[in-house]
């Protein structure tokens, strides 16, 4: 009887095979770590675990992602926004890669090319409610106001307690000076969370502007029942103080003519 050995092409191929999958297996549980890490806040630390799990797999789109998220937190876009486009090229039908790839170049200052890859994400997933809210941000910093007031509006309508996107429309009309627009914006959050302070804030601030002295004495102080401790407090109470002289100014003048 003759000895029978394996053909060599045969053993070869079985040996890459398994070294393949030994180096994937091994790139996976680096990828696994980084992700805990980046989940936990540690995002500096999890960069060198995604690159580590990057040299062993170049095909796994997770771990350019999850590496685009941890450069961005360390506000390192470019880096960011360069994992981003090689897990798009990878995944491009993942609304998340577009979505993280939209937040960089806001963050980089590239508000159309945000406008962009938010769109790509929102048709991607209709119910990604961030990403919606980033494109209005991103049109209102091209200047094109109408439009983010629009999506703030439509995100509103569909989600009427997404307090988060109230206080972008509200901001929003504060900087185009429609102070009216604005308290009723806020109006609608205190009907939905009546405690909510930010909207109590930003109603005295309105009111405020629009020279209602006492109902903007009565928020700021209403704020300050509700947020003792705010580290606004002294400056607000300095504003309440001079609203109060102003109105005990406007009264003492107003006796004064009738006196005449």
């Amino acid at each position: 009887m003759g000895i029978k050995f394996k053909s060599t092409p045969r053993g070869l191929g079985e040996f890459i095979i398994k070294a393949k999958a030994k180096c994937r297996a091994s790139a996976y549980r680096q990828y696994l770590r980084a992700d805990v890490l980046k989940n936990s806040g540690c995002y500096r630390q999890s960069i060198k675990y995604y690159l580590s799990s990057i040299l062993m797999d170049r095909d796994n789109y997770r771990a350019y992602l999850g590496l685009g998220i941890a450069y961005r937190a360390e506000e390192k876009y470019e880096k960011a926004i360069d994992s981003l486009l090689k897990a798009r090229t990878i995944s491009y039908f993942t609304s998340d890669i577009h979505f993280e790839l939209g937040l960089c170049y806001l963050y980089a200052g590239f508000p159309c090319a945000a406008i962009d890859s938010l769109k790509t994400a929102i048709m991607l997933d209709r119910n990604n409610i961030n990403a919606q809210l980033q494109l209005a941000v991103a049109h209102e910093l091209i200047g094109e106001f109408d439009m983010a007031i629009l999506i703030y509006h439509t995100i509103i309508e569909n989600d009427p307690s997404y307090l988060t996107a109230y206080n972008h429309l509200a901001a929003a009309y504060m900087n185009f000076e429609e102070y009216k627009a604005a308290g009723s914006v806020f109006s609608q959050v205190l009907k939905i969370n009546p405690v909510y302070h930010k909207a109590i804030l930003g109603l005295a601030i309105c009111y405020d502007k629009m020279s209602l002295k006492s109902r903007a004495a009565h928020y700021y102080k209403l704020y300050l029942d509700k947020k003792p401790h705010s580290h606004h407090s002294a400056m607000i109470q300095k504003r309440i103080e001079k609203l109060k002289n102003v109105k005990e100014k406007s009264e003492i003048n107003l006796k004064l003519a009738f006196s005449n």
